[in-house]
């Protein structure tokens, strides 16, 4: 056993208060500890997820009771099922072209070739048939090995259902909220991409041409000092609010008994169209450092989307990170996450080079403080040397098991995940577009359970991970990023019990730190789990 894994089964930390689940415990939760205290408890429920390797449907519902602390890598219009899509598109009176199946901008009357999204609605071939051509929904990947049917359906059905999604930011933030919440997640930071449409048109009318390195300063001067992007900014920033604001209201959350949904916090990355022109990639991201800059519109990073492999992606990958760790150099306290390493040979134009530093240079180069997907691992230049420096650096791995499998064919032990784990780099299980994929962030515990050999202890740690590196404000709940065994000094004495309240220095921290509160939170669903399982 290595290093990493010794220190993480000696890793117990408090187990903490202000418990996500509404509800009260049962009587098991009452009983005294377990002789020897925290590590037996989690040592019983490590036996008891052991009887339920042979149930998927029984370890299911284990792992769907866990507190899973964050999901990191979300994209908000993948997130949403094809179902729900079709309701937004039916009740905007939208069409679906019934070969491409992709859904009109505009209202209809429907164009010959063309059916009302509400036909979708009812059972029968035709709702059957979008829901495939929008998700992962009844695909098989062919026997070959090959990834290029899977990846190309997966990002395919983007463009198809897209016009659906137009308008529904509120239904779609409902919608995430209500499924975190089922499955025990308090915290959501999903991607979304406002006002990139106006600012392209801003970059137009600017004459703003391709940056080169030697260039990024005075494109970036250019177009900060027009009075149109602040407008922009203003804008990115109402709208996300409105979003919000909205989504509350659809929920519900101002009612006596709201649901457990409005406990979700939600936050903002700012998503980067990576597969466009670079004028257009450098604007994004210019926007999206400040927004994130000046912690508007719940704003809290930013991201580069888009296949990775997508020829624009590939030719332009180490300018884009330059273009990053440009703006990071001047505006360092802006988080950042990177799509790096979603990449296999046999997908169409990646070659070995390509797979020699993606992940190098986003933490290299770009400065990256998360990392979303690291899959070509094996493949990077001096892979001991890049984990080693991801572990000093506190560089978080987002792994989308799920998707992994579906659009590269990784799973298993072609996954890296556990030579991450074993290297000491931080990682935490993420959904991607649990709508396409039709999964949720249960699933993929349940793969890191089957197929990694992920202890209950190690799922412990990864939603540690989550919140830990989570962009969200505030300071952290322990005295040291990535060491879970003490926490910071306002709370160092305190015990954490969804029972009592914490001490008077410790409450006053965690009102003032949203991400020490979410923790917490954590830490206290995490001992009333071991507590139920080990003495039910």
């Amino acid at each position: 056993m290595g290093k990493w894994r010794r220190r993480r089964w000696a890793v117990v930390a408090a187990l903490t208060a202000l418990g996500m689940a509404a509800g009260v415990l049962p009587a098991a939760a009452a009983a005294p500890a377990v002789a020897g205290g925290p590590d037996n408890e989690l040592a019983a429920v490590q036996a008891y997820m052991g009887h339920l390797t042979h149930s998927p449907t029984e370890l299911r519902r284990f792992l769907a009771d866990l507190p899973k602390g964050g999901d990191l890598h979300h994209h908000l219009q993948g997130a949403v099922r094809a179902e729900s899509l079709i309701g937004y598109a039916a009740r905007d009176g939208k069409c679906v072209d019934v070969t491409t199946w992709v859904v009109a901008p505009n209202a209809g009357p429907c164009a010959s070739g063309s059916r009302p999204a509400r036909d979708a609605e009812e059972p029968g071939p035709f709702r059957r048939d979008v829901i495939r051509a929008w998700s992962m929904r009844d695909f098989v990947l062919p026997p070959d090995g090959d990834p290029g049917p899977g990846h190309d359906h997966f990002f395919d059905s983007f463009g198809k259902f897209g016009a659906a999604a137009t308008g529904h930011d509120a239904d779609m933030l409902a919608e995430a909220a209500r499924a975190s919440a089922k499955e025990h997640s308090g915290y959501l930071e999903t991607l979304v991409t406002p006002a990139a449409g106006p600012l392209s048109r801003l970059v137009d009318r600017l004459h703003l041409q391709d940056p080169d390195a030697a260039h990024l300063d005075a494109f970036r001067s250019t177009l900060t000092a027009d009075p149109g992007f602040e407008a922009l900014v203003r804008q990115a920033a109402t709208d996300t609010d409105r979003s919000v604001r909205d989504h509350r209201a659809l929920l519900g959350c101002d009612r006596p008994a709201a649901p457990r949904a409005c406990d979700v916090a939600i936050r903002f990355d700012y998503q980067v169209l990576r597969a466009q022109d670079p004028r257009d990639v450098f604007a994004q991201l210019i926007l999206g450092f400040e927004l994130v800059r000046r912690r508007l519109g719940g704003f809290v990073g930013v991201n580069m989307v888009q296949p990775e492999d997508a020829p624009i992606a590939l030719r332009d990958y180490t300018s884009h990170m330059k273009m990053v760790g440009f703006l990071k150099a001047r505006a360092p306290e802006v988080r950042v996450s990177l799509h790096a390493g979603e990449l296999v040979k046999g997908l169409k134009g990646v070659d070995d080079r390509d797979l020699s530093f993606h992940i190098n240079e986003a933490v290299e180069v770009a400065g990256a403080d998360r990392i979303g997907h690291g899959v070509d691992l094996v493949h990077e230049r001096d892979p001991e040397a890049l984990t080693a420096r991801m572990r000093r650096r506190h560089v978080l791995v987002e792994a989308p098991l799920i998707s992994n499998a579906q659009i590269l064919r990784v799973s298993g032990a072609a996954h890296p995940l556990r030579t991450y784990l074993d290297h000491g780099v931080p990682v935490a299980p993420a959904t991607d577009d649990p709508g396409v994929s039709r999964t949720d962030l249960t699933d993929v515990y349940q793969r890191g359970v089957i197929e990694q050999g992920l202890t209950v202890t190690e799922l412990r740690t990864l939603a540690r991970a989550s919140l830990d590196h989570a962009f969200v404000e505030g300071r952290d709940l322990w005295a040291e990023q990535d060491r879970y065994d003490t926490f910071a000094r306002p709370c160092r004495d305190d015990t954490p019990d969804s029972h009592r309240r914490p001490g008077p220095s410790c409450r006053a921290f965690l009102a003032t730190s949203p991400k020490a509160a979410l923790q917490w939170r954590l830490e206290a669903d995490w001992r009333d789990v071991a507590i139920r399982y080990a003495h039910g």
